[in-house]
């Protein structure tokens, strides 16, 4: 089948369930996949993507799945998936009939909802100007994505470079990205400079590294500054999903949870997509992602299958 949603749930947690590349060969081969045939990856993220991409187009992922519940027999993500109902807790479904009716032209012409999702046509102008700033991040161990700041300055994932020596074997791509017609642009690569500039948290999933040359001459700089967002606003992410050229996912982007540290959303990511600024309708970015599938929500003891980005007021106060 196709990738979907369940297969980006059980990505997400079998990389917390098995993270050391060498924990998963015996998942591998508990569910009678080759090992020649996985191209393993030094992060887990990654590495958990490839096998269940090769899993998928064998029709072994239930194997695979076996095989891990035989370690974690009480996990509720691997139970669901066995029984067929992993899809059940998602988000809302858009209904995309909902505006159908018997009513004169009149009065169809309302705004549909509680919040308006007018938007200005310089939304899409502004957009183009921030995604410019909108990176692929290259590192020993797989791709990501991450975001230029003022004073030549990347911020990323902590996941996606946690070390100076990580920093030192990284690049950056601007520009790698499609044409609207389909054509490949030529992208513009940058080193990494982290003994001019380095700072991380583990705890919060970020990093901040200096990048060589001037890259904000041409690619110019997202500015992060104190924002609030709360549930039920609309957010946008510019992202290299897969590690392939950059897109945006603009349908359905609703914030699910918001506080202080995390926030939870609808948006549409992939391995890859670490390290992505999460732009709220003005384009300022109110968190960065890092995480998604059936995850918890603060405060409570449920999961939810839903995205996850860290608050940007707390790079903010880094810097």
């Amino acid at each position: 089948m196709a990738w979907d949603e369940t297969l980006t749930a059980l990505n997400h947690v079998l990389a917390n369930l098995y993270p050391l590349t060498e924990q998963s060969f015996r998942i591998v081969e508990a569910a009678q996949i080759p090992r020649a045939f996985v191209a393993f990856r030094a992060a887990a993220i990654d590495n958990w993507y490839e096998i269940l991409r090769v899993a998928n187009v064998r029709q072994k992922v239930d194997g695979i799945v076996i095989a891990a519940l035989n370690d974690y027999p009480d996990n509720p993500i691997l139970q669901q998936w066995i029984k067929g109902d992993l899809a059940e807790n998602k988000g809302p479904i858009v209904d995309r009939d909902h505006w159908k009716s018997d009513s004169s032209g009149e009065t169809l012409e309302k705004l549909m909802g509680a919040q308006s999702t007018l938007l200005p046509i310089s939304f899409l102008e502004l957009g183009l100007e921030r995604a410019r700033s909108v990176a692929r991040v290259r590192t020993a161990n797989g791709t990501g994505t991450g975001f230029l700041i003022e004073n030549n300055t990347l911020v990323t994932n902590n996941h996606v470079i946690s070390n100076v020596d990580q920093a030192k074997k990284a690049s950056i791509q601007f520009n790698y990205q499609q044409t609207p017609t389909g054509l490949d642009l030529e992208p513009k690569e940058f080193a990494l400079d982290p003994d001019a500039g380095f700072k991380t948290s583990l705890e919060d999933d970020w990093t901040l590294v200096r990048v060589k040359g001037d890259a904000n001459a041409d690619w110019g700089a997202i500015k992060i500054e104190q924002t609030d967002v709360a549930k039920t606003q609309w957010v946008n992410i510019v992202q290299h999903p897969g590690g392939g050229p950059k897109q945006i996912a603009l349908y359905n982007n609703i914030v699910s949870y918001a506080d202080d540290k995390r926030i939870q959303y609808l948006t549409d990511t992939l391995p890859g997509s670490s390290g992505s600024p999460v732009f709220d309708s003005q384009w300022r970015p109110v968190a960065l992602h890092h995480s998604g599938g059936w995850i918890l929500e603060p405060g409570t003891k449920k999961h939810y299958y839903r995205n996850e980005g860290i608050n940007t007021n707390l790079i903010l106060a880094a810097l």
